[in-house]
């Protein structure tokens, strides 16, 4: 996984997506940003499932993520990133289905839960195409150190898919 964090180096270092994630973006010196994105990749890969996320060609796309699962109550929550180039081609669609299987057949959670952006129109219409259920509003959740933004929570019961 580690071996892939050079793909993930533009993610990580554009500000814009990583306040859009509601992500916290760190300034780091250019020589430096190969070694961060290291050590989130393995703290990703440590936290939770991480998977990373592939195009039709093979080539890294993004990642997927249930991260914070608890056990007991079998729920997790989600996160996606595609990279630019990756975006507004379907496969989105095509993980989140794919994730919400191994969500439920492997991991044997019931219920995967989701914040995001209230802004974040793309990925508004995808959880709405995906059956996703918005649950509430986390009103200026996100300080993206400009804007107080709105968080809107999803959550998707995986036993009655």
């Amino acid at each position: 996984m580690a071996s892939d964090a050079a793909t993930f180096v533009p993610m990580r270092s554009d500000n814009a997506l990583q306040h859009l994630l509601m992500a916290n973006p760190v300034a780091h010196a250019p020589a430096d940003h190969l070694f961060e994105t290291k050590a989130w990749l393995e703290r990703r890969d440590a936290a939770g499932w991480f998977r990373v996320v592939l195009d039709d060609s093979g080539g890294i796309a993004g990642f997927v993520q249930i991260a914070e699962i608890h056990h007991k109550n079998r729920f997790g929550w989600l996160g996606i990133a595609l990279l630019s180039a990756a975006r507004g081609k379907g496969l989105a669609l095509r993980v989140l289905a794919e994730t919400e299987r191994v969500a439920k057949d492997e991991l044997g959670l019931r219920k995967l839960l989701l914040q995001l952006r209230a802004d974040n129109l793309a990925a508004l219409r995808l959880y709405d195409r995906a059956g996703w259920h918005r649950v509430g509003c986390l009103r200026a959740h996100y300080d993206d150190g400009v804007t107080l933004h709105d968080a809107l929570v999803f959550e998707k019961l995986l036993e009655s898919t």
